[in-house]
């Protein structure tokens, strides 16, 4: 690793050093403004260009809301738009490249009255402006340049209100759920994996961890709208956070990239789709085999984990009113953990023996019309596919001398087999428009899910961590699977539909949305009813406070209800949600947020023992936090943030024992950061990240499980739930960008270290039954080192 990190800084010093090729001033940039509230263009706006030493270039849009630069010097501008009763917006640094035109979409939101004297500058784009101030907007630009990302756009998240990244890997958690409570939506079609290698067996982390590695590049993602809570009733199904991806659209003018790290290629694509004129497409294409890089840092005992991801979207403009969005996703996958990988194990500490394949599709389209003056109307249909199947075995080499080769090391293959069929079909219709109170909205989803989920133990398998309270013979201080009592067979083609209708009613400086939300689930065969508030002040000194409450349903994922027969009529969990949050302006630059929320949890699925699968919606719980956000937008070449979060996350299983803490609770949280761009062709990341450890469950260690004669075993008997904590976790995150134009060819250059100093990443600890140890995993630096060549034409 040494010898590449030498030989990527002197790449670095070899491109610094050479001479300029020159610059032509032949880049562009196309500029929309739209009103925010109708999406409708608007003319007559003043818009003004600024490059890095100053110069100006003023324009007004046209009566299609469209402005057009050419002759603009590649580099980096900052791009503000004001008129007439709108609040100004402004976004500061917009690169431009040699030969390309780079598309900015602004959308202002109208000014009353009594805000005229508010000085609020917003961004291009901004989050749900009706919903909670912690609602956040993270662009394109962001999301890749954001330390620690490497090629994982949900990766370039921690620095959102609530959001805790777990460890170095893409899943998060928000104010105490874990990974699998987000809904995640892509160009709003529900995508729930979205997060490579989720694994369904293995090691307790990878099956509680919520995935590894996301389907998206950060490149490949044009904005991501997140909210921690208190969303629109346009929106169900999970109760954690919502999470809104939208894949980019493409350019006016073409432009192909080709990335090499030391993971694999990606190719993309984006301009004029060659097709239709007023198409323009998206493409992007990479495969990665993480065993190299697992080899590269010596981590040998993983294993090789392997994907591809395919992304397309294509933007037709069939006229001014009308417009055609397809979307289609390819993600497959394959993880295997051999033998080999086991011998390469420190103490044989993991035994596992894994083979998973998975082939994840979705095809979305949608059509986006605008209805009379103020209205539009957005259909979308799609399918969405997943094929999983996932094996595990165990071998056995502390039966045989140690150097014995690997073929004759006893090993138990395939013992448990899970397989995991999903498809789903849906239509989703909105209709928007202003109406005499302010804004009227609703909408109606009808979708059909084909589920075949089996579960099938090929032979008894004894497991030495179990629960006081599982069910076992005397005096046995372990457990065994049996085929009778895992084996479950789950098959189930269901219609189910929701409907919701909001009404935003708008006054002088404030606003109320009143929504409600129905929904029909066929698997659990509920009826269920979610009404939905949120208000919003914006006061002259810049103080803007809102509040939310609302019901929100979580409905049991398809491998919990097809664990067992028992689960199968499983109910939705049930949220019930209550924040007030601030946010406080600062000049153009400076903003304050803090915002206190509280939840009641109830029909919580619980799980009832560790033999048989069984689960019930027993639980109940509170959820209360805090979050804290300092935030210094970009302007004078940096920006940054600093971030808290207090969770106190408690829950009751009604299984006798009590209150304890959520098993994704971490009491605190705080990550400050920031980037700084040095120049046009230098800009330096870093993010500093710390939280508090996770609950794990209290424990005795028996010795000599399986009696005399037989291989030594202990077993970890858990005695209390969630009684003690997991170490805390840190680590910094460190991203160096370097970019230049070779004359035809834009080369940028990267170098992005994960978890720079090695720190703990407070995962779970992985018990040893040969030694009767705890092991934790222990953090490792991550770098990825990669080079990206650009061509636009």
């Amino acid at each position: 690793m040494k010898r590449i990190v030498r030989f990527f800084a002197g790449w670095l010093l070899v491109c610094a050093a050479s001479v300029a090729w020159a610059q032509s001033a032949d880049g562009g940039m196309r500029i929309s403004v739209a009103s925010k509230e109708t999406q409708r263009p608007l003319a007559g706006v003043s818009v003004t260009v600024t490059d890095r030493v100053g110069q100006v270039i003023a324009r007004r849009t046209e009566a299609n809301g469209i402005v057009d630069l050419t002759g603009l010097n590649a580099g980096l501008y900052a791009v503000t738009a004001e008129g007439p009763g709108l609040f100004a917006i402004s976004e500061p640094s917009v690169r431009v490249v040699a030969r390309k035109v780079t598309p900015l979409n602004l959308e202002m939101l109208a000014r009353t009255e009594a805000a005229q004297q508010v000085v609020v500058v917003g961004r291009a784009q901004t989050a749900d402006r009706y919903g909670s101030v912690s609602n956040a907007l993270l662009n394109r630009e962001e999301l890749r340049s954001a330390p620690g990302t490497g090629s994982d756009v949900l990766r370039a998240l921690d620095s959102l209100p609530g959001l805790i990244p777990d460890g170095e890997f893409a899943s998060f958690s928000v104010r105490g759920r874990g990974p699998r409570d987000n809904l995640i939506l892509v160009d709003g079609l529900p995508l729930d994996r979205v997060v490579h290698f989720d694994q369904t067996v293995g090691e307790e982390e990878d099956i509680g961890g919520g995935g590894r590695y996301s389907i998206f590049a950060p490149s490949s993602i044009a904005s991501a709208e997140f909210s921690p809570g208190g969303w629109s009733a346009a929106y169900g199904g999970r109760s954690g956070s919502l999470l809104k991806l939208n894949v980019a659209g493409g350019s006016p003018t073409p432009s192909a990239s080709l990335r090499l790290d030391i993971a694999g290629l990606e190719f993309s694509y984006e301009g004029p789709s060659g097709i239709h004129k007023g198409t323009t497409l998206y493409f992007t294409a990479r495969q990665f085999d993480f065993g190299r890089v697992f080899e590269t840092i010596e981590e040998l005992d993983i294993g090789q984990p392997k994907l591809t991801d395919i992304v397309l979207k294509t933007v037709t403009s069939l006229d001014p009113d009308n417009k055609l969005e397809f979307l289609g996703i390819y993600a497959p996958e394959k993880y295997t953990r051999n033998i080999a990988n086991v011998l390469a194990s420190p103490n044989f500490e993991d035994v596992s023996l894994i083979d998973t394949k998975q082939d994840l599709s979705l095809v979305g389209l949608t059509w986006r019309r605008r209805v009379g003056a103020d209205g539009m109307w957005t259909h979308q249909i799609y399918r969405r596919a997943n094929k999983k199947t996932s094996a595990e075995g165990e071998a056995y080499p502390d039966l045989v001398p140690k150097g014995t080769p690997a073929p004759a090391v006893p090993v138990r293959e395939r013992l448990l087999t899970v397989t995991e069929n999903e498809t789903e079909s849906g239509w989703h219709s909105d209709y928007v428009t202003r109406n005499r109170f302010g804004q009227a909205s609703a909408g109606l989803r009808v979708w059909r899910a084909d589920v075949e989920y089996a579960t099938l133990l090929r032979e008894d398998w004894d497991r030495f961590v179990y629960r006081t309270t599982d069910p076992r013979p005397p005096g046995r201080q372990y457990i065994t699977w049996t085929p009778d009592s895992l084996n479950s067979v789950y098959k189930a083609n269901k219609t189910n539909y929701a409907a919701y209708g909001e009404q935003v009613f708008k006054f002088n400086n404030w606003d109320l949305r009143a929504g409600l939300r129905y929904d029909r689930d066929g698997f659990s065969d509920e009826s269920l009813v979610s009404p939905r508030l949120a208000a919003n002040w914006l006061l002259a000194s810049g103080l803007r406070v809102s509040a939310t409450a609302g019901v929100f349903y979580q409905s049991p994922r398809f491998l919990v209800r097809a664990a067992s027969p028992e689960n199968f009529g499983i109910k939705n969990e049930r949220v019930t949600h209550a924040s007030v949050g601030f946010e406080q302006y600062f000049d153009r630059n400076w903003s304050l947020l803090v915002e206190p929320y509280y939840q009641r949890l109830n029909r919580l699925v619980v799980e009832q023992e560790r033999t048989s699968g069984r689960v019930s919606n027993d639980g109940t719980g509170t959820n209360l936090g805090l979050d804290v956000v300092l935030s210094r937008r970009y302007a004078g070449g940096w920006s940054g943030s600093a971030v808290y979060a207090y969770n106190k996350a408690r829950i009751n299983d009604k299984d006798g024992l009590g209150d304890h803490d959520a098993d994704f609770n971490r009491k605190h949280f705080f990550s400050i950061g920031g980037n700084w761009q040095i120049n046009e062709r230098w800009k330096l990341g870093a993010r500093w990240k710390w939280a508090s450890g996770r609950p794990t469950d209290d424990f005795t260690i028996n010795s000599g499980v399986l009696g005399p004669g037989q291989p030594v075993r202990y077993s970890k008997e858990l005695t209390r739930r969630n009684a003690l904590r997991l170490d805390h976790l840190h680590s910094l995150n460190v991203r160096v960008d370097y970019r230049r134009n070779l004359g035809p060819v834009d080369l940028v250059g990267f170098l992005d270290v994960i978890n720079v100093y090695g720190g703990p990443s407070g995962g779970s600890r992985e018990f040893d039954p040969r030694r009767g140890v705890n092991v934790a995993d222990q953090g490792e630096a991550l770098p990825i080192i990669g080079l990206i060549l650009e061509r636009s034409w």
